[in-house]
């Protein structure tokens, strides 16, 4: 899968220091040391001027490649009709790219429609067939009006992209209308979409859909735009990683990634475990959920019932959750499990819904017992990952 491409939608964000960048200045260059590409966001907004083209086109690697965003006075005031002038102000805009276009780097151009009825563009077929050659046109519907074999087959007969979403609004369809393949990750997020943090497993469901993409297309380009926090650097470099086209500094640059997002993690922990401590409100609920995000109080809340204790004394308690083995040493301050979910968490000392289902299942005084000798002495319990039987 060396035709797959993967970036992020805009590179300077502020919230992004410390997680990605290491300073505040020369943030693209910084990118650039790390990715290959980008998908410039602000271009949508308004017409880039020749200045700021000239300066990334001479600023980039050879062989870097940027996607731009067409301004939206030609998708949301004028509707792509050419009537309207749409064709116009797109031609203006390619004049502006052409320090890219000189140096081999400019890549697609994305036509981002607004979230209205196929009906509302009169004019688009036509739009589509006046296109301009030479350059890489893809099109993100944004209405499931438009996902009909009438809307494919256009973009297909003049060669332009169909942009597949990856958000909670229209289905991820593996459509190839194009030579090449445009994929975007919105994020899975409520108000907005793009304040998300794809799970890993949400990232590996798509390893086998870039294979099918990379097999049909000459180039496949991934787009991460769920930027708060960090979130798109983090789970670009992880979708490198899965479709195996990460190199050292990237390999380098993700592990950075990680461990300040597991460190933050840990902060997040800690803090919740004195505000728990600190309430003087009693409950075990309270405390466990001190150690638990994303909903895994209502899963653990689901498996109490499958909760089998084996041995609870003093100094050891081991049981079993479904299939799983969970073993708590007190007098070595040690909690061992063995899910995937724990063996992601336990940097951050955080539960899985396993482990939280056990300290509810308890006799309420034997939970709270554990709970509060976990909670005071946090720096000092080991949580580790018990190797499962073959």
């Amino acid at each position: 899968m060396d035709n797959i491409v993967v970036g992020t939608s805009g590179w300077s964000y502020k919230d992004w220091l410390n997680v990605f960048y290491t300073s505040s200045e020369k943030m693209f260059k910084q990118y650039a040391d790390v990715f290959k590409t980008v998908e410039v966001d602000s271009t949508f907004y308004k017409q880039p001027n020749l200045g700021f083209i000239r300066t990334i086109a001479r600023s980039s690697p050879k062989g870097f490649v940027f996607s731009l965003k067409v301004p939206k006075t030609v998708t949301h005031v004028k509707l792509m009709d050419l009537e309207k002038g749409a064709l116009r102000d797109l031609k203006l805009f390619l004049s502006a790219l052409a320090p890219l276009k000189e140096d081999g780097k400019l890549g697609p151009l994305l036509f981002q429609l607004p979230p209205k009825p196929a009906a509302a563009f009169k004019g688009f077929k036509e739009f589509l067939e006046s296109l301009p050659e030479g350059y890489d046109f893809t099109v993100e519907f944004r209405h499931p009006t438009w996902l009909m074999d009438e809307s494919f087959r256009i973009l297909s007969e003049n060669n332009v992209g169909y942009c597949i979403v990856d958000e909670p609004l229209l289905p991820a369809l593996l459509k190839v209308t194009g030579d090449f393949s445009y994929v975007r990750f919105h994020g899975r997020g409520n108000r907005p979409w793009y304040y998300y943090d794809y799970r890993i497993e949400e990232l590996e469901e798509w390893k086998g859909k870039l294979e099918e993409l990379s097999s049909k297309a000459k180039k496949v380009y991934v787009y991460f735009n769920n930027h708060f926090r960090g979130y798109a650097v983090k789970n670009a470099l992880q979708m490198m990683r899965i479709v195996g086209v990460m190199e050292k500094p990237q390999e380098e640059a993700l592990n950075r990634v990680l461990n300040y997002f597991e460190e933050q993690g840990l902060r997040r922990t800690v803090s919740k475990v004195e505000a728990a401590l600190s309430s003087g409100e009693k409950g075990i609920e309270k405390l466990v959920s001190a150690f638990l995000e994303g909903g895994r109080l209502e899963r653990a809340r689901e498996l109490v019932g499958k909760v089998v204790v084996e041995e609870a004394g003093e100094e050891k308690v081991k049981a079993k959750v479904k299939e799983y083995a969970v073993i708590i040493n007190i007098p070595d301050r040690r909690l061992k499990h063995d899910c995937e979910d724990w063996v992601k968490r336990i940097g951050q000392k955080q539960f899985c819904k396993h482990v939280a289902a056990l300290f509810l299942a308890m006799r309420p005084e034997e939970s709270m017992r554990i709970l509060t000798l976990i909670c005071k002495n946090l720096d000092s319990w080991v949580f580790e990952a018990e190797a499962r039987k073959a």
